[in-house]
């Protein structure tokens, strides 16, 4: 998954720190090695300007973990005024609509939704779908779009329809009871419980369980217990991924602790390719500057089975050098001044990453849409 969620969760964390104060000195560099599970000379390497690498453990033998953590020697405004000059690359071609939901939601949130690229193709898939891997359906979604199948009118129309229902449907219950609210994906050994992999996820997010443990206990029992201050807004997205058109639901949280600030994007709903996606990312001051952390976790059935370490390595590796490269050019950008947003995106748009982890791949550039996220 390409996953520029990260550019994503940098724009939410700029609003977050330009309403707070900085504290003139957070913790030491080796209390925050203890506290990321870092041995004491990544405190050395960081202080160099190297980004380290970790593993963190995996909560299940379906889901790839890595982070990053790395020293920039300004406050974390300045660091997310580079974040945001990195938005001079180029466009994600993939990230074809990225669309905010509204309160309780209604199907207008998801009118201007199609099915494209290769309709008639995906079309054709929902219209025979069956327990499996093609697509992330519960039973009962199965049912719905079978009896579509002999009713004989546009299959394209028809499908749209009923996935704009399926969307608002997931959105609403997950909405009202959160994991519990997720309906199973139906696979042919049986229902696969997503939830369950987004509740380990959130369990296995150490770093946030010590820097804004609020934010960590809200990811297991949301909607309960909102702390005050969290800032959450919900998305739908459309990726064109190998020619398939990908429809995702996103909840994006922020929380400012003090003078530490995280960010969670969290995919509830994949419609093929991965099972759920969630990534942590924050901004934490200390003497030397700001420390900058970013953990991000995907579920997906492609590492799970016969050679599982192997595959979990290989992506682990390819997703460390594609996370590395998107936060070695933001960091470079210190010296730029960063163009206004205004000018990079026409009137009537707004800057959006791709929030999605697949195939191994962590980060993509942003790119103009309207109604983004």
């Amino acid at each position: 998954m390409r996953r520029s969620g990260l550019w994503a969760l940098a724009m939410t964390l700029y609003l977050c720190v330009a309403r707070a104060s900085l504290a003139a000195e957070g913790p030491s560099m080796s209390q925050m090695m203890a506290d990321f599970g870092l041995p004491a000379e990544a405190a050395e390497r960081i202080l160099r300007g190297e980004m380290v690498q970790s593993d963190p453990k995996e909560s299940s033998d379906r889901e790839l973990a890595v982070g990053l953590t790395f020293l920039v020697q300004q406050p974390p405004a300045q660091v997310l005024k580079a974040f945001r000059s990195a938005l001079d690359l180029r466009a994600d071609p993939k990230l074809a609509a990225s669309v905010a939901i509204r309160g309780p939601g209604t199907l207008k949130d998801f009118a201007s939704l199609v099915l494209e690229p290769n309709g008639a193709a995906e079309a054709k898939r929902y219209l025979t779908a069956s327990p499996g891997d093609v697509l992330n359906l519960s039973l009962e979604e199965i049912q719905a779009f079978d009896a579509l199948a002999s009713a004989g009118r546009d299959p394209m129309k028809e499908v749209e329809g009923q996935l704009k229902q399926q969307l608002l449907g997931r959105y609403q219950t997950y909405l009202a009871k959160g994991l519990h609210g997720m309906a199973p994906y139906d696979r042919r050994n049986g229902p696969f419980d997503a939830s369950e992999e987004l509740k380990r996820a959130s369990q296995a997010a150490r770093v946030l369980g010590k820097y804004a443990p609020e934010l960590q206990q809200l990811l297991i029992m949301y909607p309960q217990g909102k702390p005050a201050g969290l800032e959450e807004s919900f998305y739908w997205l459309r990726y064109d991924l190998d020619g398939r058109p990908n429809y995702t639901l996103r909840h994006r949280l922020a929380l400012p602790v003090g003078d530490t600030f995280a960010v969670v994007d969290r995919e509830f709903y994949v419609t093929h390719d991965y099972n759920t996606s969630q990534a942590v990312a924050g901004l934490v001051p200390v003497s030397e500057g700001t420390v900058v952390f970013y953990r991000s976790r995907v579920s997906t059935d492609q590492v799970a089975g016969f050679g599982s370490s192997v595959k979990k390595g290989i992506g682990r590796g390819v997703m460390a050098k594609q996370l590395t490269g998107i936060f070695e050019r933001s960091r470079g950008s210190f010296q730029r001044d960063p163009q206004p947003t205004s000018q990079r995106c026409a009137s009537g748009s707004s800057i959006d990453c791709r929030p999605a982890m697949w195939r191994f791949i962590t980060s993509a550039p942003c790119r103009c849409s309207t109604g983004g996220a």
